[in-house]
């Protein structure tokens, strides 16, 4: 297959750069960028207020970290079949549509779990069937959200414009927990859906004014057009092919599978371990946000070289702040752990959104962004056998076991792959 001679970036070293504040926020200059960056703001708000509003619900209803792994599941799984879907759309329709359908779709989604909390009728089974569509329709959006970026930015800006994304969508880590949690204090989980409901609401304000065909977009440039299956083929032949892409994809699963149970098991882990409430996993999810948007905004300043020695550095950090969180029974200790945590976790997610838009070639961009996206689903999926795991053991072996594990794989990369170490 024709791969276009720009598809990897340049190793050479770059001409003088602007300035750190300058470099920060150069993406935002454009003003397509700015409709897309705002309307992401308001859907992770939605998304971070519904983690925690949903884990709690779950763990009240059921009280077990095994059935908060099955939700989990639940949600992961619609993405193994839908993502490649999605990768296929990503690169044969407009990508405004696709986003659209999805925000629309999740008002909906709101609204309908807003009515159910509010009347009492609220069961674990309205959570499932709901986890799971949401799964579906969100993993077709995925790979049009992440690889519009690059066509509204260019190539040039592209790290500056995802680090500005992953600036966002931790801003609202940091913002959406405490206003779920601050909403299930005060008042009830139906108000929190409904706040969801109107963010997305305003999330589609902000689509709809975007371009139908972006500057950047390569049309004309998609590649052998074979419909159905055989695109979906065709994208994962090229990640089996291409090594740098093979290889960030085995690392960053590796990485996922040892980190997200952590987040899924995060309500159980509150009340069993640390014996707290509601309230105070918000703000334990709200300091990991502030670790996170730290970490984004250096990645938002970084220049193109040896970011892949960077992502296993900050990696092993997480690693090891997930272990001192896992040991840890203190509340008022996890949350310095917690921030060292977040900004690791940021800017290791946003160098290898990077480096994996940055490696893609332009026509297979949507469906290696579907793999990529495909490796959350398949570790949520994972996070089943981790809440049972944690009933059988305990959260705190559970999690600190796969982050012992995680670091042990790491060294061995780092050691061993040197392709991996030396991505630039």
């Amino acid at each position: 297959m024709a791969i276009l001679e720009d598809a990897h970036p340049s190793t050479s070293t770059p001409g003088r750069q602007p300035g750190f504040l300058l470099r920060r926020f150069e993406a935002l200059a454009n003003p397509y960028f700015r409709l897309l960056f705002l309307g992401n703001l308001l859907q992770f708000g939605s998304m971070q207020m519904q983690q925690l509003v949903r884990g709690v619900l779950v763990f009240q209803l059921t009280g077990s970290f095994a059935t908060l792994g099955l939700v989990s599941m639940a949600n992961a799984v619609p993405g193994l079949i839908f993502a490649p879907i999605g990768g296929v759309l990503a690169d044969r329709a407009p990508k405004k549509t696709v986003i659209q359908f999805a925000q629309g779709y999740n008002v909906l989604n709101a609204a309908a779990l807003a009515v159910l909390a509010g009347t009492g009728l609220m069961r674990i089974e309205h959570l499932m069937i709901s986890a799971i569509l949401q799964g579906a329709v969100n993993s077709v959006m995925m790979p049009s959200r992440q690889s519009i970026i690059s066509d509204l930015v260019g190539r040039e800006k592209l790290m500056n414009a995802i680090g500005m994304n992953t600036s966002g969508q931790n801003l609202m880590q940091l913002l959406g927990p405490a206003l779920g949690g601050l909403l299930l204090a005060l008042l009830s989980p139906a108000w929190v859906f409904w706040v969801m409901a109107g963010m997305y609401a305003a999330a589609v304000t902000f689509t709809v004014r975007l371009p139908k065909r972006p500057s950047f977009s390569y049309e004309g440039r998609r590649g052998p057009r074979h419909g159905g299956l055989r695109d979906i083929v065709e994208g994962a032949r090229y990640v089996a092919k291409d090594p740098p892409i093979h290889t960030l994809v085995i690392v960053n699963f590796i990485i996922v599978l040892a980190t997200m149970p952590y987040q899924m098991m995060l309500p159980g882990f509150v009340g069993e371990v640390l014996r707290k409430g509601p309230a105070e996993q918000g703000i334990l999810m709200t300091i990991t946000g502030v670790g996170a948007l730290c970490g984004s905004i250096v990645v938002a300043s970084l220049t193109e070289r040896n970011r892949g020695r960077v992502l296993l550095m900050v990696a092993t950090v997480g690693g090891v702040a997930l272990i001192a969180f896992a040991a840890s029974t203190n509340y008022y200790l996890t949350m310095p752990i917690m921030l060292i945590l977040g900004g690791a976790q940021a800017t290791r997610m946003s160098l290898g959104q990077v480096l994996i838009q940055s490696y893609s070639a332009d026509e297979y961009r949507g469906r290696v962004s579907a793999v990529w996206f495909m490796q959350f689903s398949l570790v949520q999926v994972g996070t089943f056998a981790v809440g049972i795991l944690a009933e059988s053991l305990g959260p705190q072996l559970a999690i600190g076991g796969l982050a012992a594990a995680m670091l042990v794989a790491l060294a061995f990369i780092t050691e061993f792959v040197p392709r991996m170490r030396n991505l630039q």
